[in-house]
């Protein structure tokens, strides 16, 4: 049976699962049980574990789920599936839900799965006919979709609040192991990044790098990529989410490769454009890159709490704009568990936010995109550049592409 404890002691899920019941009496006016589903095993073969599942637990088995009821001590119940054991054969044994999952994951109580909706139901009438789940409108993903299932099953008798606006808050500051994993993934990514980009001039397809991007970013453990790497040549790179990485690269034109590696769930996120040839030889292009890099510094050191996206922003884009291009996206936004974390962008940044800073020019017509993306800190009195070792300046990139 394969085991894989959580990354982080268990004493800070403990932190955070109390802390989730806090802000949601506090947001709701009284005591509200959480409901929070884990993926199932077709999902976490193709992706991570639900973000949301992931905080508050650290359990990667599939079908799993959490349900935190104050009215309950303890609070928190973890739920396991054992799957079916004629289905071990193919997909491996499932952990069972007893004394020793209980004492892996440090939770309260543990139940089979099986048991789950009478106890939520319980935990709801308790409460007022009410349950709080998580769910998003914008890159919605699997708690949403469970959100939406759970509340059509339960209505009308229960109904079935949004607790995310209200936790948000708290997943987007990290603690010291959250802040851990983030910087490992940079690593990986940093890692990655150098022997890839000293194969970029003897490449000949975009698809190339992003396979060795896969096997550089994955080899450690075959931990899954933070997003399928985007990487674009010549006009392509002016694709802001370009999917698919199968044209031949452009003699004489820049290649942009937005990707990152994960660890422990975390995300990496980080953008850096190079020329084909390893060298930033043509005027236009060291134009548009110089003008990228100082809006990106710009951010940098802005970056501290008490500012917000909306003042970045401005900070980037207003000389851009002002020199005749145009905006085509945010200055950045949260990282963490996913790559888009959750956060309000409309408040002022705090002291342990990780967020992204990634100014950019698109020139479809000159076949030129440029984007500089780096992963920044909040603290006390500005911010860390977690990828400063990730050279963006000329001659430092030009370094890498000569090995």
């Amino acid at each position: 049976m394969r085991v894989v404890r959580p990354p982080h002691p268990l004493s800070a899920y403990r932190r955070r699962r109390q802390a989730a019941l806090a802000a949601l009496a506090q947001a709701f006016g009284q005591p509200v049980p959480l409901l929070v589903v884990g993926c199932d095993e077709p999902e976490l073969r193709r992706d991570r574990q639900d973000p949301w599942f992931a905080w508050l637990t650290g359990c990667q088995e599939p079908d799993a789920a959490l349900l935190l009821d104050p009215a309950r001590r303890p609070s928190d119940t973890l739920f396991l599936d054992p799957g079916d054991p004629a289905r071990a054969i193919w997909d491996g044994a499932r952990l069972p839900p007893n004394e020793q999952a209980r004492e892996l994951f440090g939770a309260g109580a543990i139940a089979h799965r099986q048991t789950l909706e009478d106890r939520v139901h319980l935990a709801a009438r308790r409460a007022g006919g009410v349950l709080a789940m998580c769910h998003r409108s914008r890159e919605p993903g699997f708690q949403a979709r469970a959100y939406e299932a759970w509340r059509q099953r339960l209505a009308p008798a229960i109904a079935v609040l949004n607790a995310e606006p209200h936790l948000a808050p708290l997943r987007a500051v990290k603690d010291a192991h959250e802040l851990a994993s983030i910087r490992r993934a940079i690593a990986r990514t940093a890692a990655g990044l150098r022997a890839v980009l000293r194969e970029v001039p003897r490449l000949q397809r975009e698809s190339e790098i992003a396979a060795l991007l896969h096997f550089h970013y994955r080899k450690d453990d075959y931990a899954p990529l933070a997003f399928p790497p985007i990487v674009g040549s010549g006009k392509q790179a002016a694709i802001l989410h370009y999917p698919h990485n199968d044209q031949p690269l452009a003699d004489g034109k820049p290649v942009l490769i937005d990707s990152g590696a994960t660890a422990d769930g975390y995300c990496a996120d980080v953008t850096r454009t190079v020329p084909r040839s390893g060298q930033f030889s043509e005027r236009r292009l060291r134009e548009i890159y110089e003008l990228v890099l100082a809006a990106n510094q710009r951010v940098r050191q802005q970056a501290r709490p008490g500012i917000t996206f909306d003042e970045l922003n401005d900070l980037a884009w207003k000389p851009l704009i002002g020199a005749g291009y145009e905006r085509h996206h945010g200055i950045g936004h949260f990282l963490g568990l996913d790559v888009h974390d959750v956060g309000d962008r409309r408040q002022p940044l705090a002291p342990g936010m990780v967020i992204t800073n990634e100014p950019g020019i698109y020139l479809a017509d000159e076949g030129i995109g440029v984007r500089i993306e780096d992963d920044l800190l909040i603290t006390r009195d500005g911010c860390a550049e977690l990828t400063r070792e990730i050279p963006k300046d000329l001659a430092g990139l030009e370094a890498w592409m000569r090995g």
